[in-house]
């Protein structure tokens, strides 16, 4: 069995043209955005190269962030998700 993972990027970009930059391009390769500065696609190691190659040349390392994970099915089911979101039907939901 082949085993499915998900990238994850979250970034903390103070300048709007930039942030929007990194918005446009990580929904332009798939990305869904299931908050303000957090995305999440189906990928493994090379699409985290991509995003980070991408945004090494797009943000500020002085004063940007932007936080790339690959994460397992095994470990993206096990998330928390407190309230409502489309983004994420299967993850467990405390009220």
């Amino acid at each position: 069995m082949v085993e499915m993972t998900r990238v994850l990027v979250a970034y903390d970009i103070s300048d709007d043209r930039k942030r929007l930059r990194v918005a446009e391009w990580l929904l332009a390769k798939g990305f869904s955005r299931i908050q303000r500065s957090l995305y999440v696609a189906r990928g493994g190691v090379a699409l985290a190269r991509d995003v980070k190659r991408f945004v090494e040349r797009a943000i500020d390392p002085e004063t940007d962030v932007v936080h790339i994970l690959v994460l397992s099915d095994i470990e993206w089911s096990k998330r928390i998700v407190v309230g409502t979101s489309d983004a994420d039907r299967d993850a467990i939901h405390i009220a």
